[in-house]
């Protein structure tokens, strides 16, 4: 027989950020360790609110499923000696399965054969067995945050109330801290506070709803989204869409009520990110506006409970946003009194890191860093680098970025327009914070591309030179994130800014503050951003071995090693490509660990084998460098292809480890040469054989 069985752990109020995942990745969580308990039942629907999170596993069959397990012990000529009498061997192997000798029995498997036993696994009712999996299950369900509470030896993200447990109309009696399940539920705080007793699992979902509480996460939303629709046709303005908003709010209610509110025009002179962060980041507010985009003197917000006057709820709220937006209204008054350049000044005494220095340190190393980059992508506006280096991180000494931190570099754009700087430059000061993510944003400009350059190697170089080094899944600085933000807005913006000169120039203007020898320093940093360029291209779907073939030929500039890679990716579906990478494998195996001298004497050739590679190596290298050097790499290796006949037959007439040491060595160093002459292209030593 099959039926629903519900698990909800009744708790005080759970962040709204927690809610979802716990959830979400909770119920996969729990989904699988139920299959793996051989549980059978068709799916796990997911219900909470910040009060309670809600498991229903919908039909689960009564019993579990059966299933035979091999156990097996030590091979037969351990487990038994030369008179066929058993061995301790054996006899241990029995006695740890609990069972006699007689029970055990002799397996064929593909190393010979073993000792063991089948074990059924009978299927036990659902009732013996699913209280103790869920009790073992529910502290592992994740959160950023848990805690202990009372003297219980427990913890979860808050002090658990209730826990219901109920398969149809049967308790599973389970426990977990002090709190022993049972059928009993709890509706909305204020508005059904008392408790529900549910007979059976069916009627979960309407008994909470009569009691105030919509435990569906998309009822909530839809109730939100219809109560804004009604403050639009209310306000006469647009709602500016925000489903992330809607998602988080319906986490932080149960019984979602949407008003509205409004405040005085007045504050509409601040600027639009300002009223916005203060309504939708601080307060959860949603945002309204015209046609044009005019934002609308008010907000719609969501209460978790209907109260008999409205009008009570609402001047509370116009009270606390009017508030933040007086207080707004007075540091960006306060703010532009100064010119943004002047009020750089102020980090001389801001710290950037204990290690690193003040930010006025920072900047000046990000000003001489962003001047490279402009000298070699766009030298006319080298000035304007310096010069937007030097205002990227002075919003930061005003008084809104104090009040509303998130609006870093947004604020800074502003007051730098306003305070007379070019647009360009000003557009840098929010643009030197991009990418801020994978799927954010590149900087639109040359000047922000290269102060967000700048800005991201001295964070990289400068956390590996006082050892902060990402290890494992942490990394506080994000410098993963700023290693991938260097090369993708390189590539994009087609910079042929060399990566090793830019890890120079870096490490460079950190003299006195590295705490390892520069070039130790230097290395793990080109093996991190190696790392980083290996995952960025095989995430986009190259093939891992072609990545790292072009990457382990060096690092130089995102343009040239885009070009190589896209070379030879096309070059890998051309015939001659796998039988030149082999020759090549060889060649580069072969030479490995030679370091002799690469001189080579044609008096020593003893087979025209040699003297023809010879010949065609030093006719082909001249067009392979000159190809190369264009950023021509497809006709590089199509030259390269040239020399794989020659070197196939090479490897096939001439024995390279020649007995003569003299021969010998002329040989590698011919081989050596031919590797060295391809290195800058590609380290075929990388490929794979196939393409499979």
């Amino acid at each position: 027989m099959e039926r629903d069985y519900l698990l909800e752990i009744g708790c005080e109020e759970i962040p709204a950020g927690l809610v979802g995942p716990a959830l979400w990745f909770g119920g996969q969580q729990f989904a699988e360790i139920l299959k793996k308990a051989r549980f059978v039942f068709d799916r796990v629907d997911i219900y909470g609110t910040p009060r309670r999170l809600a498991y229903v596993i919908r039909n689960l069959s009564d019993r579990q499923r059966a299933s035979e397990e091999k156990v097996l012990g030590p091979p037969k000529s351990v487990a038994y000696d030369k008179e066929g009498k058993p061995t301790k061997a054996a006899l241990g192997f029995a006695k740890a399965q609990g069972v006699e000798l007689s029970d055990l029995g002799l397996f064929p498997t593909d190393r010979g054969e073993y000792l063991g036993i089948v074990k059924a696994q009978a299927a036990r009712p659902v009732a013996e067995v699913l209280p103790e999996v869920v009790a073992g299950w529910i502290p592992t369900i994740p959160f950023k945050k848990s805690m202990r509470w009372a003297d219980l030896d427990v913890r979860f993200v808050r002090p658990v109330h209730w826990i219901v447990s109920l398969y149809g109309d049967q308790v599973l009696p389970l426990s977990f801290g002090n709190v022993t399940a049972g059928r009993t539920t709890y509706g909305h705080r204020f508005l059904s506070p008392g408790s529900i007793d549910l007979s059976k699992t069916d009627e979960y979902l309407d008994k909470l709803a009569a009691a105030d509480v919509f435990v569906d996460l998309e009822v909530r939303k839809e109730k939100i989204r219809a109560g804004i629709k009604e403050a639009e046709a209310q306000t006469g303005r647009k709602w500016v869409e925000d489903e992330p908003l809607v998602e988080i709010v319906a986490n932080l209610v149960e019984y979602p009520v949407v008003m509205v509110g409004r405040f005085e025009e007045k504050y509409l002179s601040l600027p639009r990110e300002v009223l916005i962060t203060s309504m939708r980041v601080n307060q959860k507010y949603f945002v309204f506006e015209d046609d044009k985009g005019n934002l609308f003197p008010g907000f719609a917000f969501v209460s978790n409970m209907r109260v008999p006057d409205n009008r009570v709820v609402i001047a509370g709220n116009e009270r606390v946003i009017r508030a933040r937006l007086s207080d707004a209204e007075f540091y960006y008054g306060d703010d532009l009194k100064k010119t943004l350049f002047d009020r750089a000044e102020k980090l001389k005494n801001v710290l950037f890191q204990a290690d690193l220095g003040m930010y006025w340190e920072k900047i000046e190393r990000m000003a001489d860093i962003s001047g490279y980059v402009a000298s070699i992508g766009f030298p006319a506006k080298e000035k304007d680098c310096r010069r937007a280096a030097y205002l990227a991180k002075a919003d930061l000494t005003t008084g809104v970025i104090k009040e509303f931190p998130e609006l870093q570099g947004v604020m800074g754009r502003h007051y730098a327009l306003k305070t007379g700087e070019k647009q360009e430059v000003a557009q840098s000061v929010y643009e030197h914070y991009l990418p801020k993510g994978q799927s954010d944003d590149l900087p639109s400009t040359d000047v922000g591309a290269a102060v967000a350059v700048a800005d991201k190697i001295d964070m990289v170089c400068g956390c590996f030179g006082v050892g902060l080094i990402p290890s494992g899944t942490a990394d506080p600085y994000g410098l993963r994130r700023h290693t991938l933000g260097i090369l993708s807005i390189l590539e994009a913006r087609g910079l042929r800014v060399p990566i090793e000169g830019l890890v120079d120039l870096s490490l460079s203007t950190l003299t006195g503050k590295l705490k390892s020898p520069k070039d130790e320093v230097k290395r793990k940093v080109m093996e991190f951003i190696q790392g980083r360029l290996f995952n960025l291209w095989t995430a986009q779907g190259t093939p891992g071995d072609l990545a790292d073939a072009v990457i382990s030929a060096g690092l130089t500039d995102m343009t040239d090693l885009r070009s190589k890679l896209n070379a030879l990716v096309a070059f890998r579906s051309d015939p001659a490509f796998e039988p030149l990478a082999e020759v090549f494998k060889r060649a580069i195996n072969i030479t490995k660990a030679y370091s002799g001298q690469l001189a080579i004497s044609e008096i020593l050739f003893e087979h025209n084998e040699e003297r023809a590679l010879h010949t065609a190596a030093n006719d082909v290298s001249g067009r392979v460098s000159a190809a190369a050097k264009d950023g021509r790499y497809s006709e590089a290796f199509r030259e390269m292809a040239r020399l794989q006949p020659l070197v196939s037959a090479f490897f096939e007439k001439v024995l390279v480890m020649a007995k003569d040491e003299k021969v010998k060595t002329n040989r590698l160093a011919l081989l050596k040469n031919l590797s060295n002459l391809f290195a800058g292209v590609a380290d075929f030593s990388k490929v794979s054989a196939s393409k499979a």
